[in-house]
């Protein structure tokens, strides 16, 4: 399918009109500037050009933030919002030891990641959602120079993937010498530790050759959320260890005493066994003991970090440079506690006489296994990238450059996840479990239960992903031929992509097929649902051109365009951008372009299950976890969106810059896996229902797909200040501040909603909202952050400032709740950090000592109401409080 968007087509003619309507030039400054790329343009230009509206973080930036981690320098970023990068066992747990950005809040996967200008492999985790990403914790700290972030749509530049922008990690070459830094970072606290190493060398391997060699290893302390008890005191299951009664009877033992039908009957011991005491099932009465799962959680996981980086750089005789680099991250979540076990959501009736029930009559049993009496098992995860390329560039007779590089990159992450085997609890409960065939499992004293019979029942489900990529590209650039104002510049060249996905599990992890159905049949775990082999692969293939024309001494026009061959179909994606040198100390900036995101092979051929609550409309009384099938599907077609940035750069003064701009998204075809709740409302009976004994029976699961349903239309405003302030005596200071604010973000309506929605009719503006019951992530309106330093000598002092304005959930906040200080409101976060550096000398080494405090008036993250999750947003705000940290460094 070729896309035609002549909506667009016409708003990019208003667009070109709009911004030369002046013709008054205005003579640039002759100074000679070192012509370079640019992201988003593959034409060299000056540095200073502006034309497109990117974000650098440069190297005294990223030294300031005291960053240990790429996901760290990332979380704080204004524009993006709503990525994931603290550990969040609860809905990001299959993310965990990875990072990622999230540019305008439009997706995960719509934010394209580059290293040194040249594509990464999707990581091999994938978000709750289905979303897929780049996992920007492989890019390596030690050889980091600096992030170039593109705020506006790039396909007509990159290809797929760059909806929302781009965000390019250049690192360093042509390196000489040796450094060697390490670094200590401390919670205030309590004992929450992070220690890094990094080693960095270069050499001059002769008069054309030089090696650049980096390496880091980083180890990180867990801070369990017990550490924390206002981040998980909502985090408790109803499903401890309770019983009901099918009948009038009693019991015996600690159960002794006399019960009516269908009353709950609790632990007798649950406050003695951790449990959590809470109201009955039904309205017989009686009371139920619950599970308090969240202290087991961890808010920071113990982890180990590993990287080793080398590129190697040489000038043939000939005119021609070569560039090879190759990279190597391994990483690992080491412990990532979970609770002892899941609910058994079979509900099982228990008889008198088995499993050791104290009951004269029938009891349905309502608990887990394991509770709290038992350990927490882990959970680790283990992943492994690697990166490997090789460039070539040099110039022709004519003038002409040329470029070419292939770039390879894979990532293999492994994932233990505990259960229950569902048919060895059940063997134990009928008094035939255990090795020998012989032990009873009760669910009533787990001191009955020896470890024996545990370990039996008891397993760990393991998933390996793989993920691959190797890319081609080949880019010629030049000059075209002369205009009154100078000459026409041009790009043009052509990529070549392929991908590769791959999912294997172990035996009892692994689903089947039912030949008749076509449908994944439940694997023999009590709760986690498995999933099918993938092993898929695809190519794609694409041209694209890119012109600069000087119509004028003060306008300049962009144009560029990219034909991309895909194996579902085809796409064309123009992009104009016309810069005005309105005057010495103003430039007016404009650009228009489309975009396009093919779907992920997740979207188009994994097959998963998972457990979700549901409320069915035809058995009220609350919610149920049931199995969901989530299945890819051919079917989905490319997300598309229209972009647009309107912008002025105001330079009163060498030493001082102000940027403003207006940006518009519209994003249509948005691929999001249908709403099993939102199903099941529609029709109960469906044929995606599924009913033991068929319609109007007992709710056992829904069937989900991958579906083109959703939309957004966003805009905002971006601002950024720049100013160097030297002095005579009193040394040189620095202000930075970037801020972004969200005018509106507005999806379709899906429902009656707490943002305007009556019906499933009209939009509705999400912006300011956590967003818990639609595809969109939180996005609080506002965000900013500031930089004001100082140098004289040998001295360096750094103030720091990261401001998320507050939002608000439409999640009914109970009575209970209410009353523990809990809302619907989400309060605004300040945290400020310190730094101070000393450089100094040791004999011929330079040195330089670095102390600092980040979050110093320990302010802890905003309390949200987000039912039985975190009782925070982790995707914005990080609860470990003030921190300390010290590094040093030599460069010899």
């Amino acid at each position: 399918m070729t896309r035609k968007t002549p909506v667009f087509q016409r708003t990019l003619i208003a667009a070109s009109i709009s911004a030369v309507i002046s013709t008054t030039a205005y003579a640039q400054g002759s100074g000679q500037l070192e012509e370079v790329l640019i992201t988003g343009s593959f034409i060299k230009s000056t540095g200073e050009n502006e034309a497109s509206p990117v974000e650098v973080l440069d190297s005294d930036y990223i030294a300031n933030t005291g960053a240990i981690t790429i996901g760290e320098l990332t979380s704080r970023l204004s524009v993006s919002s709503g990525a994931e990068n603290n550990p969040d066992s609860f809905t990001a747990g299959e993310t965990q030891g990875t990072s990622n950005v999230n540019l305008r809040g439009l997706g995960l996967t719509s934010t394209l990641v580059l290293i040194n200008g040249k594509r990464q492999t999707m990581a091999a985790a994938v978000a709750n959602d289905g979303s897929v990403f780049v996992d920007t914790s492989t890019v390596p700290m030690a050889a980091l120079q600096r992030v170039e972030i593109l705020k506006e749509g790039a396909t007509a530049t990159y290809g797929s993937d760059a909806i929302a922008g781009v965000v390019n990690f250049i690192l360093r070459e042509d390196f000489e010498g040796f450094e060697l830094s390490g670094g200590y970072q401390t919670t205030a606290t309590d004992s929450q530790d992070t220690s890094d190493v990094n080693a960095l060398a270069g050499f001059a391997l002769g008069d054309s050759t030089n090696l650049l060699l980096s390496a880091t290893f980083r180890q990180q302390d867990p801070l369990s959320s017990a550490d924390r008890p206002y981040t998980t005191e909502n985090a408790i299951s109803s499903l401890g260890r309770s019983f009901i009664a099918v009948a009038p009877g009693e019991g015996v033992g600690d159960y002794a005493g006399s019960f009516g039908a269908f009353e709950t009957i609790p632990d007798p011991n649950c406050v003695a066994n951790g449990g959590a005491p809470g109201p009955a099932f039904t309205p017989a009465g009686g009371g139920r003991c619950g599970f308090l799962y969240g202290p087991r959680f961890n808010l920071v996981n113990e982890e180990e970090q590993t990287q080793l980086y080398g590129n190697l750089t040489h000038d043939f005789a000939n005119d021609v440079a070569m560039t090879v680099e190759l990279g190597w991250t391994h990483h690992e979540v080491l412990d990532n506690p979970q609770s002892p076990s899941y609910p058994n959501l079979a509900f099982p009736l228990i008889f008198p006489g088995q499993a050791g029930s104290p009951f004269n009559v029938p009891v349905l049993w309502y608990g887990r296994p394991l509770g709290s009496e038992a350990p927490s098992p882990l959970a680790p995860r283990d992943s492994e990238t690697i990166r490997a390329s090789i460039d070539f560039e040099g110039s022709f007779n004519s003038g002409w450059d040329w470029y070419t590089a292939l770039t390879y990159s894979s990532n293999v992450r492994q994932a233990i996840q505990p259960d229950t085997i569902k048919s060895r609890l059940e063997a134990g409960l009928r008094g035939e479990g255990g090795a020998s065939g012989t032990e009873t499992f009760s669910p009533f004293d787990p001191n009955a239960n020896s470890p024996e019979l545990i370990d039996y029942i008891s397993t760990n489900t393991f998933t390996e992903r793989t993920t691959e990529m190797l890319v081609g590209d080949v880019v010629f650039s030049g000059e075209l031929f002369e205009m009154a104002a100078g000459p026409v510049g041009a790009a043009f060249g052509a990529q070549w992509r392929e991908e590769g996905y791959e999912i294997e599990r172990n035996e009892i992890y692994t689903q089947q097929i039912d030949p008749d159905t076509g449908l994944a049949i439940p694997v023999d775990l009590i709760f986690l649902g498995g999933g099918v082999p993938v092993d898929e692969s695809r190519s794609s293939y694409a041209v694209f051109a890119e012109a600069n024309i000087p119509l004028t001494d003060s306008i300049e026009v962009d144009l560029a365009a990219r034909y991309e061959d895909l194996e579902s179909g085809s796409s064309i994606d123009p992009k104009i951008a016309v810069r005005w040198q309105a005057s010495d100390s103003i430039v007016l900036r404009a650009s228009a372009s489309s975009a396009f995101r093919e779907p992920s092979l997740q979207q188009f051929y994994s097959q998963e299950t998972s457990l979700q609550g549901l409320a069915d409309p035809l058995n009220p009384g609350g919610a149920v976890f049931v199995r969901v099938d989530t299945a890819g599907t051919l079917d989905v077609e490319p997300e598309e969106s229209t972009n647009f940035n309107f912008g002025a750069v105001f330079t009163p003064t060498d030493d001082l810059t102000f940027r403003i701009d207006y940006w518009r998204f519209d994003y249509q075809d948005v691929i999001v896996s249908e709403s099993a709740q939102g199903k099941l409302n529609d029709d109960p009976n469906g044929d995606s229902i599924l009913r033991l004994g068929g319609p109007g029976g007992q709710l056992q699961g829904v069937i989900t797909n991958y579906v083109n349903a959703a939309s957004v239309e966003t805009d905002g405003i971006d601002v950024s200040v720049d100013w160097t302030i030297p002095t005579a005596n009193a040394g040189m200071f620095g202000f930075n501040l970037n801020a972004s604010h969200f005018l509106s973000y507005e999806i379709p309506c899906t429902g009656p909603s707490g943002q305007g929605c009556v019906d499933d009719t009209g939009v509705q503006d999400v912006a300011g909202f956590f967003n818990y019951d639609n595809f969109a992530r939180s996005i609080p309106e506002t965000k900013i952050n500031g930089v004001l330093d100082w140098t004289m000598g040998n001295h360096k002092l750094a103030v720091l400032g990261f401001y998320t304005s507050g939002y608000e959930t439409t999640r009914a906040v109970p009575a209970a709740a209410a009353a523990n200080g809990f809302s619907q409101d989400i309060d605004s976060w300040l945290t400020v950090d310190l730094q101070y550096v000393y450089n100094f000398n040791l004999g011929n080494t330079d040195a330089a000592l670095t102390l600092g405090s980040k979050n110093v008036f320990d302010e802890e993250a905003p309390r949200a109401w987000d039912g039985v999750n975190f009782s925070f947003d982790p995707k914005h705000h990080d609860p470990r409080g003030q921190l300390f940290y010290a590094r040093v460094k030599f460069n010899f």
